[in-house]
């Protein structure tokens, strides 16, 4: 069996659960080898504002970076956000023979209603200091977009801003270091992340590519 059709295999699964949970619950499955590509089957994909075809999310990428899903199968009950909905997410690894991520199933119960209520629904809204640590290593709110553009300009912005320096001003050892942590956080695993980095840092590829043989040798 090959990893797509492993992956292919956890779609009855995916049904199976989007029929218990309800309308009010996001299903999907990523196939993690296409990243700008990755969700191959979605239920209620209305709910993030996703569908077939959309990317993978920002906690994906960190988990394939950091290679986090080595040690677990899963991560459960942590925050999530898309399509300005507030869920309550969790995360199951599809590996293959090899132990490596292929894919993943990821449930998302839509918790804004509940947040209304939350006094009287606060077992629902719950997110777990367990899973919270489980998660830490990563450092990311999962976020949902329906395009590669998106969560490029996400990632790459929300990374120049934590620097807080306009790249017009910022020195080589500034730019290197924007580039060390998009590349932490999985951002080159994106198919056109080279280009738009280069444009939003102001410099060509080939230095980005210079930059990131640098962060490669030292693994």
């Amino acid at each position: 069996m090959n990893d797509r059709e492993l992956i292919e295999k956890h779609i009855p699964i995916a049904e199976f659960i989007s029929e218990i949970l309800g309308d009010n619950c996001e299903v999907l499955i990523h196939d993690v080898t296409n990243p700008n590509h990755s969700v191959i089957f979605i239920k209620n994909g209305h709910l993030s504002g996703r569908r077939i075809g959309a990317p993978i999310t920002n906690l994906v990428l960190n988990i394939i970076q950091n290679k986090s899903y080595k040690n677990k199968d899963f991560v459960a009950n942590y925050k999530a956000e898309g399509n300005f909905k507030n869920f309550r997410s969790a995360s199951y690894f599809i590996k293959n023979e090899k132990n490596e991520i292929v894919g993943a199933i990821c449930i998302n119960i839509d918790i804004e209603e509940y947040d209304n209520v939350k006094k009287l629904m606060d077992k629902l809204c719950f997110i777990s200091n367990e899973s919270s640590k489980e998660i830490e290593d990563i450092k990311t709110q999962e976020q949902f977009y329906d395009n590669v553009d998106d969560i490029l300009y996400t990632m790459i912005f929300d990374v120049i801003r934590d620097v807080n320096i306009d790249p017009q001003r910022m020195s080589a050892e500034e730019k290197i270091y924007v580039v060390k942590q998009l590349y932490d956080k999985g951002t080159f695993n994106l198919k056109g992340a080279v280009l738009e980095v280069a444009k939003a840092l102001q410099v060509s590829e080939p230095t980005i590519y210079r930059y990131l043989n640098k962060f490669k040798s030292s693994h």
